[in-house]
């Protein structure tokens, strides 16, 4: 009976203490919900073209968490976003290019949030598309058809008997796209010739309505972000790396999102092509509603990364990025 008691009391206290950690949780959830509920403030980001989707989407999601801040984001070009900061237009500047040295002495600061690559395009109606597939395209192509001052044809270009001239489309806005096209061919963005266009929406309805166009444009603007398939109006120009006027399998150009984002990581894909792209503010953030819209981007956001056509991060750039907060 003694017995029967001693196992009675231990199981009452039992039930009893096991109640008040539940009681202590629902408490603590409810701390959390209330914090999520009194997060209020405003601030408006400016800047780069590659992640003006995918920021305005974790504006929205965040602020659907937190309905006391208002975030605004402008698509203006990366160069123009880093103006906006320091000129404290705005607060973040979405960016897709290195800082330059005056940017940095600026004191401008940068956490990577996503990666992506820049593409040279050409129309998929281009009559001499086999042949350039074929071939592919080496980097002195690539200087004469976008710096040569005086017109040239296919022809001249391709080493072939065509007469149709080469029209050249480049970025006429503050396009980190053009910075990283411009170095690859190892000039400054205001070297670059041709008719100057806005954002990549732009370029690639140009090259795609003039069968003898050529540009560049983002990677994650190549592709049908539903479907991962490149557009079907363009073809992105295979890098003949190694001058023998023809392409191996290293060097076709990938068809498809994915097949693009692992020849990023991998290395195929020329390094000076790809490119971190970054958040960045005049000195670390240290607004709350600005180092909490960064945190929710580094964990939960990166699952829109994908979505939205660029590259996600991996867990040492995620843990660094967050370390970057601290």
């Amino acid at each position: 009976m003694s017995n029967f008691r001693t196992i009675t009391l231990f199981l009452a206290i039992v039930v009893l203490f096991s109640c008040k950690p539940r009681n202590q949780g629902k408490k603590q959830d409810n701390i959390q919900a209330e914090n999520k509920t009194t997060l209020s403030g405003t601030f408006s980001i400016s800047g780069a073209y590659a992640l003006y989707p995918l920021v305005q989407k974790w504006a929205n999601d965040f602020m659907k968490i937190h309905p006391g801040i208002k975030i605004e984001v402008f698509k203006t070009g990366t160069g123009q976003g880093i103006e906006d900061i320091i000129s404290q237009k705005c607060q973040v500047a979405m960016i897709s290019r290195p800082l330059t040295e005056d940017e940095i002495i600026s004191g401008v600061w940068v956490v990577p949030v996503a990666k992506d690559g820049v593409a040279p395009i050409i129309s998929q109606k281009n009559p001499y598309i086999k042949g350039i597939l074929k071939r592919g395209m080496s980097t002195d192509e690539f200087i004469r058809a976008f710096t040569e001052e005086k017109a040239m044809t296919w022809g001249e270009l391709l080493d072939t008997t065509a007469k149709e001239i080469v029209v050249t489309f480049t970025r006429g806005d503050e396009s980190g796209a053009a910075d990283i096209w411009a170095d690859f061919l190892y000039k400054n963005s205001s070297d670059l010739k041709g008719i100057k266009v806005t954002g990549d929406e732009e370029m690639i309805k140009r090259i795609s309505e003039n069968p003898f166009a050529i540009g560049y444009c983002n990677f994650s603007y190549a592709f049908d972000i539903k479907t991962g398939e490149r557009l079907k109006d363009i073809q992105i120009i295979p890098f003949d790396l190694d001058f023998d006027n023809v392409i191996k399998s290293r060097e076709v150009p990938f068809s498809n999102l994915e097949k693009a984002h692992r020849s990023l990581w991998l290395g195929i894909y020329p390094k000076n092509l790809c490119r971190e792209l970054t958040l960045g503010t005049v000195g670390k953030p240290t607004e709350r509603v600005v180092v909490e819209f960064i945190r929710y981007i580094l964990t939960v956001g990166q699952n829109y990364v994908k979505i939205a056509g660029l590259c996600e991060l991996n867990d040492v750039y995620i843990q660094y990025s967050l370390d970057q907060l601290k």
